[in-house]
């Protein structure tokens, strides 16, 4: 009897890891990303001028102008010129990318320059948040706006140099705004929702008054209506998007085996 459900679990277990080997891989992490996660951008496409959400979400994202696709800090990346930017606005669907009392904005960025201001929004969706980085003369900082009947900024001072990669997030929960540079946080700001809604489109890079851009690129940015904890900022940034999403994935098939054993 005990040779037999030993065969059974066997059997089990050979056929959920060939039937998960059958399934596209997309199909398998879409079910590893939470439901918080309004989108997720590799920025992994070696080609044309759209990139991909995995997410559920479908947020795909057109490119707009100047741009190329280079080494990323994890696969590929996008790499802005002068005047390139991108930008999500699909109708009703745009309201994924309003939020009222909670947001988390996380990605790598590796800025060369700042043109033709001394400043650019990324992301930005006018008249309800903005990451403002801005020029100094070694480097960028940044500051976090959000518009919750007024306009209130979190800075973050800490100058971090032009031509290398570093992990950028800010964070929202109602209560405060909070930005994290290379997984630590740099300011806290206290400033309460629901936070202002408009129908603007969310926009990387292309900012307002006259055009305000960067040279540089962007890689691994995941957009979410919670305020992520600084674990979680971490460890997307050290594991990046597939990383994160094979620890995890890998995690779902233990914990099934576990069930099936039990059975």
């Amino acid at each position: 009897m005990f040779r037999l459900s030993l065969a059974v679990s066997m059997l089990a277990m050979v056929f959920l890891v060939s039937l998960i080997s059958l399934l596209p891989k997309a199909s398998v992490w879409a079910k590893e990303i939470d439901q918080n996660t309004m989108s997720l951008w590799t920025f992994d496409e070696s080609k044309g001028n759209t990139t991909a959400d995995l997410s559920e979400k479908g947020h795909n994202l057109k490119i707009e102008g100047k741009s190329k696709w280079i080494k990323g800090k994890f696969g590929n990346a996008l790499w802005f010129d002068k005047d390139a930017f991108v930008a999500h606005d699909p109708g009703k669907a745009i309201e994924d990318f309003s939020f009222e009392n909670a947001f988390s904005f996380e990605f790598w960025i590796n800025i060369e320059s700042i043109v033709p201001k001394t400043v650019f929004g990324l992301p930005r969706k006018e008249g309800e948040y903005v990451s403002a980085f801005r020029k100094e003369a070694k480097g960028w900082w940044v500051d976090s706006y959000i518009n919750n009947g007024g306009w209130v900024k979190a800075t973050s001072a800490d100058i971090s140099n032009y031509g290398e990669w570093h992990h950028y997030a800010t964070t929202f929960d109602g209560k405060e705004v909070k930005v994290y540079i290379d997984g630590k946080q740099t300011v806290s700001t206290k400033a309460k929702g629901p936070l202002n809604k408009t129908g603007a489109p969310f926009r990387l890079s292309n900012s307002c008054c006259g055009g305000r851009f960067f040279v540089g690129a962007i890689d691994e940015m995941r957009v979410s209506n919670i305020a992520r904890t600084r674990k979680e900022i971490q460890t997307l940034m050290e594991l990046g998007v597939k990383g994160f999403l094979a620890v995890s994935s890998k995690g779902k098939l233990t914990t099934t085996w576990s069930e099936i054993k039990k059975q």
